[in-house]
This record gives structure tokens, sequence and C-alpha cells, in this order.
């Protein structure tokens, strides 16, 4: 039995790709062991999707092979009287991938280059709507795509270069993450994922090979090149075995709840430090699928939190209309501590100051507090002069009086609730909140009584 270059898993002989981690087991090739690291720095190959070998923190530069295979540019090459090679950074099934200087916008680029055997009619247009399709999404969480490029015959997509190591990486180097960075990785994941399905797009390949950390630890999704529109779809297996829904495996329609299936089997392996299935070939993992469940969550990790155990099976349900319908509401699900948020403004204030700048900072902020998964809800107040109190008196009765019960001379006016992991990050958004609505901001725990 042979063993995968890239994660050790074994393989059959005969397999094509490793069936773990989805990198092409190239037997022959002159290109040493960690070449397949095509997502190292750039988006990882879409049809045979690689990834890189475990790196010390310290080192998230390119593969130290770079210098002795430097694919079919050597560094220095100018493409496109625009960008300068500086390293290969990887090879896949979809060809390879350099990293390069944009001289036009005078930053780091990746450029991803198609074989060039495979430069036809029906490739270039695949590649075509691989980009159409990748530059609808935008997000922070998402690895942006910028262009499609020729040079020479050969056809090649310019993207973000991410500086950074790739989940997969950092699981097998480090193992199981701490409770509150695993939360806060899903969280981002769920985001960039919302972001995508948003679009219609689909990823189809999600897995921990396609999640990058760059050297800021902010979490990119990589590799929407296998992504399709749901409606275009054709090659429904298209993606890595080990992380596909059954409905993915069984060749039939993939959903956005098919992401959500890998989205749990992402998360598994984020919490526990363990892949929910292993098998070395196609035919291994479906037997696994048909006849085995994962590892109950609470025998790998004692202290893993219900909350974290109740979304990542409902994640994993067989059928696809028993899973959530979207990553938001993953991440709202996820524990964390809920925030109030409340806005005060004096009780003279005149609404006549309000300005449509201020209505679309507070329509972006509400965006990206959905878009983040962090918002519960939102409340909004009517002026102060409407509001009437009753004030318990001394015998026991009540008084009604006009205006709100307060003691000072500002009124809340609205308030959010959200799911923050701690009070710092209901910290950062009540500034955001505060900026956007030019008002004065109380942030306090929220809890809803028994």
């Amino acid at each position: 039995m042979e063993r995968c270059q890239q994660c050790g898993s074994e393989v059959e002989q005969a397999a094509p790709f490793c069936s773990q981690c989805g990198s092409p087991l190239r037997r022959s090739s002159s290109v040493p062991s960690g070449a397949d690291a095509a997502t190292t720095a750039a988006v990882a190959s879409a049809e045979a999707p690689t990834h890189s070998p475990p790196r010390k923190p310290s080192s998230f530069r390119s593969p130290s092979h770079a210098s002795r295979d430097e694919g079919r540019f050597a560094p220095g090459v100018l493409i496109a009287e625009r960008y300068r090679i500086i390293s290969l950074l990887g090879r896949g099934g979809m060809g390879e991938v350099f990293r390069a200087d944009d001289l036009t916008l005078g930053q780091p680029v990746a450029l991803k280059f198609l074989p060039e055997s495979t430069i036809d009619r029906s490739t270039l247009e695949r590649f075509r709507n691989e980009v159409r399709t990748a530059r609808r999404i935008s997000h922070p969480n998402v690895c942006r795509v910028y262009d499609i490029g020729e040079t020479n015959n050969q056809v090649f997509l310019s993207m973000e270069y991410v500086d950074g190591e790739d989940l997969s990486s950092l699981l097998r180097r480090i193992g199981r993450f701490p409770r509150d960075k695993a939360l806060e990785i899903a969280r981002k994941i769920c985001a960039g994922l919302a972001a995508a399905h948003d679009k219609g797009v689909l990823h189809r390949d999600l897995k921990p090979a396609n999640i990058m950390l760059d050297g800021r630890g902010e979490v990119l999704i990589m590799d929407f090149g296998l992504a399709g529109l749901a409606h275009e779809i054709e090659d429904v297996r298209s993606g890595t075995p080990a992380y596909m829904a059954p409905e993915q495996l069984a060749g039939n329609e993939v959903t956005a709840r098919s992401d959500i299936y890998a989205l749990g089997l992402v998360l598994y392996e984020l919490f526990t430090g363990e892949p929910a299935f292993v098998g070395k070939a196609y035919d291994e993992i479906m037997r696994v699928r048909r006849e085995s469940s994962p590892h109950r969550l609470s025998t790998l990790i004692r202290d893993l939190d219900p909350a974290v155990r109740m979304v990542i099976l409902r994640c994993l349900e067989e059928e696809p209309v028993d899973r959530p319908s979207s990553p938001s509401i993953i991440s709202a699900a996820l524990p964390g501590g809920e925030y109030l948020i409340a806005l005060y403004r004096p009780e003279d204030y005149d609404p006549s100051l309000e300005t449509e700048a201020m209505e679309r900072d507070i329509d972006v902020l509400n965006e990206e507090m959905v878009t983040a998964g962090v918002r519960v809800f939102v409340a909004g107040l009517s002026s102060a002069s409407s509001a009437r109190s009753l004030r318990v008196q001394p015998n026991g009765k009540l008084l009604v009086t006009d205006g709100p019960y307060t003691e000072n001379k500002e009124h809340v006016l609205g308030f959010w609730v959200l799911k923050a992991a701690d009070l710092n990050e209901a910290l950062a958004w009540g500034r955001k909140a505060a900026i956007a609505c030019r008002a004065s901001v109380e942030v306090r725990p929220f809890a809803y009584s028994d």
C-alpha cells in the first residue's frame, strides 16, 4: 500500500488522487513532494484540489522547492507586460500557481496557469465561467479573484495572494484549536460561505485544505474554481470524496445544503482535531458513509460545548432537508455570549439632522452584522416624546406619566442584540454602531430570563 506524499494517508495503487486531502498522486513527476501546495498562498487547483504540507509557524512563505523547480516561468519573467514572476507556489491538476508582483497596482498576486496540454475551447470557456462565477463574491473571508489573462497562448487567472497556511496543515501541526479560536474561525468560515450562497454560488469542495489563515489570523475560503451556479452544475461529483455530501457521492443534485454538509465535516475536524470519516479510496469512503456514522463527538472531546455538538450533527444529517438552510443560521447557533448594544440620544435630539449618508451607514452596519452571523435581533424605538412611563408610588399605586422612564437627559433610541465571543468583541461592534448612528452607545451582557 502506498502513502500520499502530502498527508501520509494510505492510498490504493491505482487511485488518481488521495481520498483524504485530494492531492494528485503523480508517481513519475519531476516535482518534489511538496509541489502540490497550490493553495499555499493562492487559490487551490480546481480540477484536482491540492494542499500544502505542514510548515513552521514563523514561515508563511513559498515552499522551499520553488528554487529547485521554477515551473514554466523562472523568477523575474514579465507576464503580459504587467506581472513579474517571483516564485512557483504549487502545481496541481489544474496547472501551476505562481506568486507575482502586479506592476500596475503595485501589489502581490497569485497567477494560476492552466496546463498547457489542456488549452482547448471547452476548457478555456470553463475557465472564463470560473472567473465570472468567482467575481460574484466579494467578502473579507473569501479569496478575491481579479481577472483572466493570456500570454503566448497560455491562459491564467489573477487572484489575491494570501500569505498564510491552510487549515488542514494547521490541524496536523497543532491539533485541536482552543475553543474561542475555533469558534472565531468557524464564524468566519460561515460568513464567507454565506456570502457565496447569497450570490447563488456553491463551493462544492469545501474542506480544511481550501481554508487559509493568513499571518494576521484572518480566515479566507479558497478555491471557488469548482463552484458552479446552482442551475448550471453538470459534474455533480467534482470535489474531494472525503468531504462530499451523501447526495454528491451518489452523483445526485448538489445544492447549498451539500456545502452545509461539508461545512459540518470541517467544523467536526476544527473542534475535535480528527476527521469525521476516514477512507483510503472512493469505494471505501462510500462504504464508510453507508455503513457507519461519525465517531460520537463526546467520546473524542469530553468538554465539547453541547451547542457545538448539536450544530455539527445537524449539518451531518443524511437528508439535505434536515440540515440547516444557511451558513448564517449555523453561525448564529454556535455558542457565544449575547450582548445588548443600546443607542442613546439627547432628549432634545433633532431628527432632521439625520442624513442619507447616516442611513446608508446604518444599512451597511446591519448588513455586516447579518453577514457575520452575529445579529440576533434589532429593534428601533419611536421618539422619546411618545413614550409613557409607569411609576410605582410608595403607597403601591401606579402613576402614569408622559415621557420615558429615565432620570437623565438621554433616551434609548434603539438597540441590537448580538452574539459575541466576549465583551471586547461586543465593544468592537458597539464602536461601529456609535460611528454609524452618530450616537452614544451602551454595551452590556444580555440574558433571557427563565
